[in-house]
């Protein structure tokens, strides 16, 4: 078996007359996409792993299990005893059917089998890539239609093949010569209305003088074209009026291009359309026989329902299509996805009725003779007011399982308004590693939260219409947290006030202007507190953290996301979050006696890319950095505004919050210790400055029937640092302190930590589970010239040495 994994000799199993595909090599590309072309291939052998054809193996060895002639028996068996049971049946035809289609369903999964083999072959496996001179003909033949598209016209594409024990080694020589350009381009359109419409907008054509000739760029053309006309009143125009002229009879490796655009078969001219009314039904698909639905009228739009549940004024403001607007395209997608972003309605969908000609003439609405008019109809319906969802799970942290369990309940329209009323309560228990003994703890965690979101900017002085265009939202949010550590105990009142607005679905806004926290530690565990006195007393406020605090802050989120959920598409993500805390309401902490106060600031800049490579591979980078610093005369942070690294989704190959900060490192001098003589990596190091880089390849490994089944491969750096030196020695009869947490501009770039590992993601569409298994490379902590550390790896310790290696269970992708 271990022979079939491995890929002793994969020919062995083919016939006399066949040959296995085993590469084929692209010469000669130098102007085009060489992944482009290598898509094209009407035949690709079969996949390898370090040189290894794995899943071509995983065949073979499913092979040997397959038995065609007993899959056979089973079916006629089947067959058989599925006939005797429908005649058993009898004249019950409810039954009948129900045999009948579980019947057709066993027979579909075993002759399902019989073609295409057995779990093993038709799933993890890959069937042998025989050699087909035919397709490769093929190959040569797309390869030159590619070209051609691209400009490259005289290009010549050939290939040769080489067979050496039974394996085919194809090369495939490409010729491009010298692309064509375009030299002219030239609009030959009859209406000059579009024709003016056209020449206005060509600062915007994809189509530029002395660029190579391509048909990507002439269909993307079509497609601009098109949405520019549509958004001018061109209600009934298509892609199909436009076409495209390339003459190349003028010079050689030239291209002159017209850009024709055809009239109506029916007209001499495309029409104008105007919208005359406008109309919208919250009760679509409801119908109520005998009573016709009420009409109410505001701001020229049409609010029909039997019964207003959502009033008229808040949708009025959601409706940006009104009578005597020329009809556009995207301003129906937009008002669409504005009235969708509610979030009370389960559908919406904008339809248009043409007016007949008879009813123009009392039309108050002036038309000419090659104009139309229009009737916009929304339709929506109502979600239900009541909604539940709860959540079971598990996490696995600090090698310690731990489940943990969320109810949320929501009611839509609360108060007429479209208004989203939402509480909720979680409570979850996990291992962590607690600060200051070897030893893993439980970390249980209580919290309730509620909140009602307002379909509009709320303010004070005035009703209005402010961002209308971006689904502005005003939230208020109230929450309580407890969390019982072994070191301590900590509770956390909040309550926020946010306004949320977003540019189409992929940039959203955040701007709160009062975001509060009142937070109590009721309980520290006496070890606990000596650790924070020890600190204290040797400069480090971090005691400060952990008493009774009043914590007020301004803050403002930019997320710009192009991803899609499986982070599978050509993508970015940027997020910028900037805060400031203390400054416009800590005269609210007078009321709360006893309490810190703080005055800060913080910048955290998150930057992602997602790049498609084709074949089910993505290849991702991250950079993620920030700084936040104490104000005034306020000497630490609040815990919670601190940054750290290390974890599932930082640098993967430390615990987590257990990196930096910087070089600085706790050295364990008790002899006692089986951590004598190395540093220590017990404690959460909070840091002011924050710097990572990810990478990682992700790629698909096989597909069990409805889930996919992806690897990756990664590497991760990072740190964390402190704008002033600071001892955290938490004990100097057992530990020895090497400084070195300041963030220096001459040494930051060594003391950043790096290490890689790889990954398996289990997709199962509605959620992602993900395992990594990440070792160190570069440790900052150790001596400089001992700080390489990979040889320290030991494969039959990955789940043992924490210290090196570190195993990581989580949900969704890491970034």
């Amino acid at each position: 078996m271990l022979c079939l994994l491995l890929g002793c000799t994969p020919t062995r199993h083919l016939s006399e007359n066949e040959r296995l595909l085993w590469r084929i090599k692209l010469e000669g590309v130098k102007q085009n996409n060489k992944s482009e072309i290598a898509a094209l291939y009407q035949q690709k052998p079969n996949r390898r792993v370090l040189g290894v054809p794995l899943y071509l193996n995983l065949y073979y060895l499913g092979k040997r299990f397959y038995n065609p002639e007993r899959i056979q028996a089973n079916i006629e068996e089947e067959t058989a005893d599925a006939n005797r049971r429908i005649q058993r049946a009898g004249a019950d035809s409810v039954r009948v059917d129900k045999l009948i289609e579980k019947k057709e369903t066993k027979l579909a999964k075993l002759q399902n089998k019989k073609e295409n083999g057995n779990w093993l072959m038709r799933t993890v496996g890959e069937p042998p890539a025989i050699f087909d001179s035919l397709k490769l003909v093929q190959t040569e033949d797309q390869v030159r239609i590619f070209l051609n598209s691209k400009g490259f016209f005289r290009n010549h594409v050939s290939s040769t093949t080489q067979t050496h024990h039974k394996k085919v080694f194809v090369t495939l020589q490409v010729e491009e010569d010298k692309p064509y350009l375009l030299t002219q381009h030239t609009y030959q359109v009859a209406d000059t209305t579009i024709l003016n419409l056209l020449q206005a907008n060509q600062a915007t054509s994809f189509i530029k003088l002395q660029q190579n000739y391509d048909e990507g760029l002439l269909s993307q053309e079509r497609t601009r074209l098109e949405q520019l006309l549509k958004n001018n009143g061109f209600y009934e125009f298509r892609q199909q009026f436009i076409t495209f002229e390339a003459d190349t009879s003028y010079e050689d490796y030239t291209v002159r291009l017209s850009t024709l655009i055809a009239n109506p078969t029916d007209t001499t001219r495309h029409k104008v359309y105007t919208i005359k009314d406008v109309y919208f039904i919250s009760d679509a698909g409801l119908n109520r026989f005998g009573r016709t639905r009420d009409t109410v009228a505001l701001n020229n739009v049409h609010f029909l329902a039997y019964q207003h549940r959502i009033k008229p004024k808040i949708l009025a403001r959601k409706v940006i299509i009104r009578p005597g607007q020329t009809y556009s395209a995207s301003r129906t997608l937009n008002n669409q996805r504005i009235v969708s972003n509610l979030d009370v309605f389960k559908y919406t969908t904008i339809s248009y009725t043409k007016v007949a000609d008879s009813v123009r003439v009392a039309d108050t609405v002036a038309i000419g003779p090659n104009q139309g008019l229009l009737n916009a109809q929304i339709n929506t319906a109502l979600l239900p007011r009541f909604q539940e969802t709860s959540e079971v799970g598990g996490t696995f942290t600090e090698k310690v399982p731990g489940p943990y369990t969320s109810i949320r309940f929501r009611i839509r329209n609360i108060f007429g308004g479209a208004e989203i009323f939402d509480v909720g309560v979680r409570a979850g228990v996990e291992g962590q590693l607690q600060r200051n003994v070897a030893t893993v703890g439980r970390r249980t965690e209580i919290g309730a939260d509620m909140g009602v979101t307002f379909p509009q900017i709320l303010v004070p002085f005035r009703t209005n219409d402010l961002l209308i265009r971006y689904n502005p939202r005003t939230r208020f949010s109230t929450g309580y947290t407890y969390v019982d550590r072994n070191e301590y105990t900590r509770t956390n009142v909040d309550f926020s006030f946010d306004y949320i607005w977003q540019r189409l679905n992929i940039h959203q806004f955040s701007f709160s202007p009062l975001d509060i926290n009142v937070i109590s530690s009721p309980r520290i565990d006496p070890q606990f507190q000596q650790y924070l006195d020890t600190l204290e007393l040797s400069g480090n406020p971090l005691n400060e953290s952990f008493k009774d605090a009043f914590v007020s802050s301004i803050n403002f989120t930019s997320l710009y996301n192009t991803a899609n959920y499986n982070q599978s598409n050509d993508a970015k993500l940027v997020r910028l979050f900037v805060e400031t805390g203390g400054l416009l309401w800590n005269y609210l902490a007078e009321q709360f006696k006893d309490m810190n106060t703080y005055r800060f600031a913080k910048l955290n800049v998150d930057y992602r890319r997602y790049h498609a490579l084709g074949n089910n591979m993505t290849f991702v980078y991250r950079a993620n950095g920030g700084v936040a610093k104490p104000l005034g005369k306020s000497r630490a942070l609040p815990y919670d505004k601190y940054f750290f690294a290390g974890g599932s989704s930082s640098v993967r190959a430390w615990l987590p919050r257990r990196l930096g900060p910087g070089s600085s490192s706790l050295i364990n001098r008790d002899p006692n210790s089986e951590n004598f003589n190395q540093v220590d990596y017990l404690f959460e190091q909070p840091g002011e400055i924050l710097l990572e880089l990810n990478s990682e390849f992700r790629f698909r490994i096989f597909r069990f029937g409805g889930t996919n089944v992806n690897g990756a491969l990664f590497v991760d750096a990072g740190n964390v640092w402190l704008f002033q030196e600071r001892n955290t020695n938490p004990n100097p009869n057992i530990y020895e302190f090497r400084p070195g947490a300041k963030f220096e501009l001459n040494r930051f770039y060594k003391e950043l930590a790096v290490g890689t590992g790889f990954g398996v993601r289990l997709d199962f569409t509605f959620a992602i589970l993900r395992f990594d298994v990440a070792t160190k490379l570069y440790d900052p902590a150790m001596p400089q010239g001992n700080r390489f550390v990979i040889n320290q790896f030991r494969s039959d310790r990955i789940f043992g040495n924490t210290n090196q290696t570190t195993f990581n269970l989580g949900i969704g992708y890491p970034f």
